[in-house]
């Protein structure tokens, strides 16, 4: 799938004219994005090292349906002593809390990279929208502008045209009654 020009040089925070001139030399084709060859093509132009993106890891838990509890990965504990008989309580723990909480930072910081990309992208997006609005509406208004002008103009002209029509056919007229009827 190909990538535009402008994403591309967002994505590795280039230059988009630079990056331009180096396609132009290279004979890269710009006009339907780049595809992936010439995207890695000029990554390496430029020195840079496409971002890796690592999977998501995502935690599982298993639900057993008769006693409506998540069951959780059993604790190793030592076989050789047995505490139960001290404990008054039970406790729910994780195996490790630490790289759940390493996990969920993860996801968070991708997710949170995705909305704000995804933010900027909109407001380009409504950026460029309202500029080619701005740029229709001036030629929106100067064309209904032209218009008015054309009617005065062709009204002008129609009018002109029809009074002169009128003067030669009064002069027709007028010649054709100094003239000698035609025998038959």
């Amino acid at each position: 799938m190909n990538i535009s020009l402008t994403k591309f040089c967002k994505d590795h925070d280039l230059p988009k004219s630079s990056v331009y001139r180096r396609c132009q030399e290279l004979n890269i084709s710009t006009a339907d994005g780049l595809e992936a060859g010439d995207a890695d093509r000029l990554l390496n132009e430029f020195d840079c090292i496409p971002p890796v993106e690592e999977p998501a890891v995502t935690a599982t838990a298993t639900v057993e349906v008769g006693n409506h509890q998540i069951v959780l990965a059993t604790p190793q504990l030592p076989q050789t002593y047995s505490l139960e008989s001290l404990r008054t309580s039970e406790a729910i723990s994780m195996d490790d809390p630490l790289a759940v909480a390493q996990q969920f930072l993860e996801v968070a910081n991708n997710l949170t990279t995705a909305m704000k990309g995804d933010i900027a992208q909109r407001e380009q997006r409504l950026n460029e929208t309202r500029k080619a609005k701005d740029a229709i509406a001036g030629k929106a208004a100067e064309l209904r502008l032209e218009s008015r002008l054309y009617q005065l103009q062709t009204s002008v002209l129609d009018q002109s045209v029809t009074a002169e029509t009128t003067a030669l056919q009064e002069a027709l007229a007028q010649l054709q009654t100094l003239g000698k009827p035609q025998s038959s």
